[in-house]
């Protein structure tokens, strides 16, 4: 999985930040929820990058299709509507599927579990009940909760570790066993590596503007050992871990005065940086699985044209402007899904992007009576693209979405 700070949140965020919502955007509880990636592939010289969360409806148990009640939920194949368009063209037409998770205005921040059997999230089902993760199975809509973890992260990808704060420090617990270690990183968030076997954090000033503050880079095992600065930046810090273990994803400007960030690649054997791209105000870097591309967004940079999103091709250095500007999660290592800012619109519309061609496809159209939409910027994609989990602006329970064919 994409780490807790990177899959739910990603392009949401940066949205709220750049004075933009989607429905009900709003500041949420802090931890952002895993997902697993796919293995990165070859890049040439350049290390790969490992892709580390108006109506009401009324609720049923059945999942919905096409606006009517089914008795289960149909396999992608046989979810059709066949429309004759002339006697010999029958045409097929895929429908979305949607599935009411969860019921009662329960909860925030829902996930897929790295299997993709269940989704979780962050309740408190009743006063007596502790909050935590909870969880109910995919093929199990609106059955009673499970308590899943009462940490809430965050956790590794593979969620057997997590991380949480003991009397202001930061304690790694390994989930299998409960063994602990303290870290010593004064409380800070930190980032696992693509092996488990080191964790990275930012140590930055506590005064100044966000754009220059002084970033420090640290690296240590993952029970705390031998914990030492690699790097020093000003206004960025840890992006990703690459996917050798030895190499990082970093943002920020070398000197304080400078005034484009860059984003390169660190080593973290010798400090050296590679410079990938040099842009003013970026937000929201996200990894693609594969590792192949990055994509992110340009918001109030001084010069307006620059604004946008973008994806960078990492085997080619290049470039390209994307036509939309909203919340995107990938979805494959060529395409991601994204939900435009239409603040008129009476719901959200989900589109597919591909990298390769650069052509944007509609998903999910917008509607009075659709279901999909997005309350708090929380939605979360599955592993092979192929269903979506968000909370509900409309109901604010958790939904499933099973999408007309993989991304």
């Amino acid at each position: 999985m994409q780490t807790w700070y990177e899959k739910v949140r990603a392009g949401i965020l940066v949205m709220c930040a750049a004075g933009l919502a989607l429905s009900g955007c709003a500041p949420a509880a802090t931890p952002v929820l895993p997902h697993v990636s796919a293995t990165p592939t070859n890049i040439g010289d350049i290390p790969n990058l490992r892709a580390e969360n108006g109506h009401i409806l009324t609720p049923t148990i059945e999942p919905t299709y096409g606006g009517t009640t089914a008795a289960s939920t149909p396999s992608p194949a046989t979810a059709t509507e066949t429309v004759s368009v002339t006697d010999t063209e029958p045409v097929t037409v895929l429908e979305p599927i949607y599935a009411q998770m969860t019921k009662g205005g329960c909860c925030v921040q829902p996930f897929f579990s790295a299997d993709d059997s269940r989704v979780l999230y962050i309740d408190k089902p009743s006063p007596s009940a502790v909050t935590g993760l909870w969880s109910v199975p995919i093929s199990q809509p609106l059955t009673a909760p499970e308590l899943f973890s009462k940490r809430l992260g965050p956790f590794n990808a593979a969620m057997t570790y997590n991380v949480f704060l003991q009397s202001g420090r930061t304690v790694v617990e390994r989930t299998r066993d409960g063994q602990q270690w303290v870290v010593d990183d004064g409380g800070r968030r930190v980032v696992f590596s693509p092996d488990d076997t080191q964790l990275a954090w930012t140590v930055a000033e506590d005064s100044g503007n966000f754009d220059v503050r002084r970033g420090d880079i640290y690296i240590a095992g993952i029970d705390g050992s031998n914990p030492h600065k690699v790097a020093t930046l000003y206004g960025g810090g840890i992006q990703a871990w690459l996917s050798d273990a030895t190499h990082m994803l970093v943002s920020g400007k070398a000197n304080r005065t400078d005034v484009t960030s860059t984003l390169s690649i660190l080593n973290l054997a010798d400090g050296s940086l590679r410079r990938l791209l040099d842009v003013e105000r970026t937000r929201g870097f996200t990894l693609a699985p594969g590792g192949r591309y990055v994509a992110y967004a340009i918001s109030q940079a001084r010069d307006a044209a620059q604004d946008g999103m973008f994806v960078l091709d990492l085997t080619t250095a290049r470039t390209q402007r994307a036509g939309f500007f909203g919340a995107y999660h990938w979805c494959s290592p060529t395409r991601l899904y994204y939900v435009p800012i239409k603040l008129s619109a009476p719901s959200n519309e989900l589109w597919r992007y591909d990298v390769t061609t650069g052509q944007s496809t509609q998903i999910i159209e917008t509607g009075a009576d659709s279901p999909f939409k997005i309350g708090n910027g929380d939605w979360d994609v599955s592993n092979d693209g192929h269903r979506i989990l968000y909370f509900s602006g409309r109901d604010h329970n958790i939904w499933l979405v099973t999408l007309p064919d993989a991304c």
